[in-house]
């Protein structure tokens, strides 16, 4: 009886260190999200329309600045001008919204179950 009390003693502490393991986790993602996170700046002068990833850490951007719209390409050692494009053409598009809430991006990405009867 002694032996069946301990492991089911052991089998509570092993769970609650897991729990403690998950929750530790949890905090220290959103501690660790909260100061490493992208501040998103505004601009009434400049504005990224559209964005477009290319690999991990390469992108073309097109941004509208000073009454232009150009074609960027950005790496981690340089923006470079690609083109200008016609500014009418993205006159109407509106601003491109990052959203760097995680939560948000797992729940867009989760397909909901169809219903099926």
């Amino acid at each position: 009886m002694n032996d069946g009390l301990a492991a089911f003693g052991s089998v509570i502490g092993i769970c609650a260190f897991i729990l403690f393991i998950f929750v530790a986790a949890y905090y220290v993602t959103k501690l660790m999200g909260k100061h490493y996170s992208v501040q998103a700046s505004f601009s009434r002068e400049m504005r990224v329309i559209d964005k477009l990833a290319l690999s991990r850490d390469r992108f073309l951007l097109i941004v509208e600045a000073g009454g232009k719209v150009l074609l960027l390409g950005v790496s981690p050692q340089q923006i470079e001008t690609l083109a200008e494009l016609d500014s009418e053409r993205f006159a109407d598009l509106p601003p491109v919204q990052e959203n760097t809430d995680f939560l948000s991006l797992l729940k867009s990405r989760i397909k909901k179950p169809e219903n099926r009867d």
